[in-house]
């Protein structure tokens, strides 16, 4: 098979092309035409037509005004040619195939031979079913022989139909844009700070403290966080409420366990005092609840004084210091996670916004389509509809879809400009790293590692695999150039992050931008298509 290989935008990665069309309506959403409504044209390519069942062209950009704008990436076509030799082999299997389905008198089904059956049926039926097989599988190859990036359906043409025993065809396929982004490694990233102040591990030890309190009537005002003895009674429309009436209730000033108004109106008060007021209901906003309140006594909470005695009868610790320690530890730890995730967000949010202007709509209706598949699948096994779902998050159709699409362009985006950091700063992935997802993979898979290489091959997909973890040590790459800060602006250093106990900062290991590379699928991460499938998108 001879392939050559012909760019057709060298000039300009993107244009746009201005068109209209109807804003999509939520049934478009449903199980049945996920893929469909957002530009994923499932299976191969058709060789009859000579062009594809769904091309990319009709995948278009929605503004939800009415209007659309249908952005077209870099594209290149692929002119291949199959010499007879190998077309007639096809031939052979595609009227092996027929055998298999007809019942030709004298012979067991699919025992008749090919000289047969083109006796009964011609040889041009075997010749469309062979092209019908193997043109997709001819570009399937060509397109991983000659590692293009495709993010769309081809435009198949069929030159040379095999009658004359060549075969010939031009696929004009959209590819990945390459795009060079700048500023990346001088990034600065404010997350909170993952040291726990005085302030938070007090209040963490006089939680402990408070477990051990005394109560204490005192002669003042009602303060936050004393507890009042009350005489309560709701009721609406002079219907007492049960739930809403006690006597000798001891209540938290600033719990908010009843409403609101409840907190505002004790805060203040003292023994003695008679409240009579009215609060919206907390369940139905239209209804009113009149409120008699009288307050019995006003206590306060007498926290235990903090010694080593106190600390080793009744904690799991001996003196003050330990206790202390312990509480830094546990704090630092959920606020160093919380700074890395921070850290993990707010980078990949800065690398989105370095890819300037519009991006393909070929690529963005793909990572729709894989963000839809992802949705119904998960209320499938929840045995709920899109519109129920809606429904019940409170969401709007039309606000939904601009929040997927636009979550959709930012990880298309960040995938452009993961790979343009790793170009940049001549990132890889060595055979020792893909080995080590292989392992990895296979734990949650039937299949062995080696297995799973293999089939991964046939596929291309140790490509795709080698992509993504390429853009998880682009990502890994660009947290480590960061500069660090607080809210306060104050730096932080990196050893701050490193969790207590270990020894190696988290997210370390190369994933990409969506974990997809250690996401446990057999296919490898996103950001890759297979060509067996062209019209598969990427998710980042």
């Amino acid at each position: 098979m001879k392939t050559t290989l012909t760019p057709l935008d060298p000039a300009d990665f993107i244009g746009p092309a201005p068109i209209s069309e109807e804003l999509p309506g939520l049934d478009d959403l449903d199980d049945s035409s996920m893929s469909e409504t957002a530009g994923d044209a499932s299976g191969p390519p058709d060789a009859d037509s000579g062009n594809d069942t769904d091309n990319g062209d009709d995948t278009d950009a929605t503004d939800f005004d009415g209007a659309t704008e249908r952005v077209i990436g870099p594209r290149v076509k692929l002119t291949v040619e199959v010499d007879a030799e190998a077309f007639d082999a096809d031939i052979d299997a595609a009227f092996r195939k027929l055998a298999r389905e007809v019942r030709i008198p004298g012979f067991r089904p699919g025992r008749a031979p090919r000289r047969v059956l083109e006796s009964h049926f011609g040889a041009d039926v075997g010749r469309a079913q062979a092209l019908e097989d193997a043109v997709p599988r001819y570009y399937a190859q060509a397109v991983r022989d000659n590692g293009v990036d495709v993010v769309n359906q081809p435009e198949l043409e069929l030159t040379h139909d095999g009658s004359e025993g060549t075969v010939a065809f031009t696929a004009t396929v959209e590819i990945r844009p390459t795009v060079a982004v700048t500023g990346y490694e001088t990034r600065q990233i404010e997350i909170p700070s993952p040291e726990p102040s005085d302030t938070d591990v007090n209040a963490r030890i006089d939680e402990t403290r408070r477990q051990f309190a005394d109560i204490s009537a005192v002669d003042r005002p009602a303060e936050t966080g004393d507890r009042v003895s009350i005489d309560i009674e709701g009721s609406v429309d002079g219907e007492t409420l049960p739930g809403l009436s006690a006597q000798d209730y001891l209540y938290e000033l600033g719990s908010g366990g009843i409403v609101e108004a409840v907190d505002d109106e004790l805060l203040g008060a003292e023994a003695g005092s008679e409240l009579s007021f009215s609060a919206p209901h907390p369940v139905q906003p239209d209804m009113e609840i009149d409120f008699e309140i009288t307050v019995n006594a006003v206590s306060e909470l007498v926290l235990p004084e903090l010694t080593d005695d106190w600390v080793d009868e009744n904690t799991e610790h001996d003196t003050v210091d330990e206790l202390r320690a312990a509480t830094v530890r546990q704090l630092s730890f959920g606020r160093i996670m919380q700074a890395n995730m921070v850290l993990r967000d707010e980078i990949q949010k800065q690398l989105a916004a370095l890819v300037e202007g519009p991006v393909p709509d070929a690529m963005v209706s793909g990572a729709i389509a894989d963000r839809m598949t992802e949705l119904g699948s998960g209320l499938q096994q929840r045995d709920m509809t899109i519109e129920g779902w809606l429904e019940a998050t409170g969401q709007e159709p039309g606000e939904f879809i601009t929040e997927l699409r636009d979550d959709a362009e930012r990880g298309v985006r960040l995938d452009l400009a993961l790979r343009a950091v790793a170009e940049a700063e001549n990132i890889e992935a060595d055979e020792t790293e893909i080995d080590a997802e292989l392992e990895r993979m296979a734990e949650s898979d039937s299949r062995s590692a080696s297995q799973l290489r293999a089939a991964m091959e046939d596929v291309d997909g140790l490509a795709q695999l080698r992509s993504a973890i390429r853009k998880g040590k682009a990502l890994q790459w660009a947290i480590d150039a960061a500069t660090l800060i607080d809210p306060d602006g104050a730096s932080i250093e990196r050893s701050a992050l490193v969790l207590p106990g270990l020894d190696t900062e988290p997210d370390e290991a190369g994933t990409d931008s969506e974990g997809a590379a250690a996401s446990g699928r057999e296919e490898p991460a996103s950001g890759d298509q297979d060509p067996e499938n062209p019209a598969t998108e990427d998710k980042s």
